[in-house]
């Protein structure tokens, strides 16, 4: 994939955007627990799961959900859901 193109997710699959998210996961997750087994355990997930995770970016809803909490980045995900957006009447 073109670099310019590498983080605007407009222009990846789907696959490429969850490889992509699963890949800035595994950055954050580094600092902080180094491990992926530490990790798992710290969200209550198995280690089989979450590796999957991080090599295929393949997780339910569910699990996407423990593993950002997991980082402390849910509020983020909440700014998804932001309804002040204008919306246009007919």
């Amino acid at each position: 994939m073109n670099n310019q193109l590498k983080n605007n997710y407009e222009f990846m699959t789907s696959a490429e955007i969850v490889k992509s998210l699963a890949l800035k996961v595994k950055v954050i997750r580094k600092k902080r627990f180094k491990t992926q087994e530490l990790f798992a355990e710290h969200i209550g997930m198995s280690f089989g799961k979450y590796a999957r995770f991080e090599k295929t970016g393949q997780i339910s809803f569910q699990g996407f959900l423990d593993i950002i909490k997991g980082i402390d980045r849910i509020e983020e995900i909440a700014v998804l859901f932001n309804e002040d957006k204008k919306i246009i009447k007919w």
